[in-house]
């Protein structure tokens, strides 16, 4: 799982450096049989296949897989959640604890899952550092979970505190219900080894202070305080690894073939550029001696030439010559964007999204977006189901790790997390919608201002109806003074016939 995961990460990363470390240079620490059936598939790839001696490093990577997942963070993350609580001061503090930092965080963590399949969100507290808990993102390369009935319960991960050629000293953080525990390992590269004192080093010797029951920080939670969201399910390469079914894949799951052929193609445009460029073959004959051992030169940008007595041949062409090859840019240029294409289908997203568009003018309603986006909308719906449960675990974590560690007066309590719209509705289109509807009385007051403004909470729509009754009931005309309102349909005069009918 890590070695696809570090495949994965060669493309996110997108340095010819990783991606020739991952193709090229495959791991040897594993069976003679089954490491040459690796290097006999990874050579077959086009960053797999070694420089010939004597060419300089001519190889060039199109960074789409890092478009493709900084675009499903946008699309995720781009607009901050609306996320509601009951009590009014508990949602003040959750405002709070929602800030800019928050989200930055939320798109850094979206970007990692969809590159490596998944990731961690894991709350932490500082009192030195800030008054209030917080959300760090952990890449799924550093974590070993354990699951119960498709749930996580519970993580370690680690982090290599010091290195050299022979020792490995890990710090391991597990999250478990109600505690978080730490612990110091000397080991190799390969192995976890010993477990040392957290105080045998700096890095870790403020931890000593903090733990209780050997190793353990109590969270003043019994919700786990780590949670993994996948990037999508089912995970077509580990379906049937109990270990490895409940993980994510990537948006490069699938199209690895296809990126490296990007590259193959773009690298060969680039080589036909540089064979395209116009050469002189310059006979000797016209070659100035620079001296005895010292060469000859030819000055591209002098005018005149002294006339040569040559000898005329008739196997003989111009003692100056020009070579140039064609180059298919044409050819290039449309096996370029057919890939490309293919990669951003086949990652689930739509050609739009990255700018590939129909040929059109005038300006496009929002259904017309919706339409063309189709794709990267149900991409990020699918996404965002994975998401909802997780951010509204963790907020309602941090809710009670700030009233157990920060004292604030919160009613901790899980909120309700709505993800905003992609495409902005066009107000004029949303305004004849509303007015049809409103002609047919099928739709109230409060849907009404519900839909201008979908990002407010319950309380704020429930306030603009109150002003708008108040102003339609000031506009209303008044009858004259003794005289009884009379309706549109004049059932107000003949309710009045009625009852003095009855009356006589």
């Amino acid at each position: 799982m890590f070695a696809q995961q570090d495949v994965w990460n060669a493309w996110y990363a997108g340095t010819p450096e990783a991606l020739t470390n991952v193709y090229l240079n495959a791991p040897s620490n594993r069976p003679d049989t089954r490491r040459k059936g690796i290097l006999a598939r990874l050579g077959r790839w086009f960053w797999g296949q070694p420089i010939p001696m004597g060419e300089r490093p001519s190889k060039l990577h199109v960074p789409l897989a890092g478009a493709i997942a900084t675009t499903s963070a946008n699309l995720l993350f781009g607009a901050p959640l609306n996320l509601t609580v009951d009590d009014i001061p508990t949602q003040e503090r959750l405002d709070q604890l929602a800030d800019d930092t928050t989200y930055a965080v939320l798109r850094e963590a979206a970007e990692i899952s969809a590159a490596l399949g998944g990731v961690y969100l894991r709350v932490v507290w500082d009192q030195s550092i800030q008054d209030k808990p917080w959300l760090v993102a952990a890449s799924p390369d550093i974590a070993v979970p354990e699951w119960k009935w498709g749930r996580l319960s519970a993580v370690t991960f680690w982090n290599v505190i010091r290195e050299d050629a022979n020792t490995v000293v890990r710090q391991l953080e597990r999250h478990e219900s109600g505690w978080i525990r730490h612990s110091v390992w000397m080991g190799s590269a390969n192995e976890l080894g010993i477990q040392m004192a957290l105080t045998d080093f700096p890095e870790t010797a403020g931890l000593a202070d903090l733990v209780s029951d050997g190793d353990g920080v109590p969270t003043g939670t019994s919700k786990l305080t780590a949670q993994y969201i996948p990037n999508l399910r089912p995970n077509k390469l580990w379906r049937h690894l109990p270990a490895a079914a409940n993980l994510g894949r990537s948006d490069f799951s699938g199209v690895e073939a296809l990126m490296d052929a990007l590259d193959e193609a773009y690298s060969d445009w680039m080589r036909d550029l540089r064979s395209g460029k116009a050469r002189l073959l310059v006979g000797s004959e016209v070659l100035e001696s620079l001296g005895k051992g010292a060469g000859a030169s030819f000055d591209l940008d002098r005018e005149l030439f002294t006339p040569l007595n040559l000898a005329p041949s008739e196997d003989k062409g111009s003692v100056i010559e020009q070579v140039q090859f064609n180059i298919r840019t044409e050819e290039h240029r449309v096996l370029c964007a057919d890939l490309a294409e293919r990669i951003i289908l086949g990652a689930g997203y739509s050609l739009q999204t990255f700018g590939v568009t129909s040929e059109g003018s005038g300006n496009t309603t929002a259904t017309e977006v919706t339409a063309r986006e189709r794709q990267s909308l149900t991409t990020r719906a699918n996404k965002a189901s994975y998401w909802r449960p997780a951010v509204a675990h963790l907020f309602g974590v941090l809710l009670e790790i700030d009233r157990a560690v920060f004292r604030s007066q919160v009613v901790p309590q899980r909120p309700d997390v709505e993800f905003p719209d992609v495409v902005t509705p066009d107000p004029g289109e949303t305004a004849r919608q509303l007015n049809d509807l409103n002609t047919a009385g099928a739709i109230s007051t409060y849907e009404k201002v519900r839909r201008l403004n979908p990002d407010w909470r319950d309380e704020q729509v429930l306030e603009e109806v109150a002003r708008i009754k108040a102003d339609q009931a000031e506009a209303k005309p008044q009858p004259p003074a003794g005289q009884p309102a009379r309706s549109p349909d004049g059932s107000r005069a003949n309710k009045d016939v009625s009852e003095s009918l009855v009356a006589r």
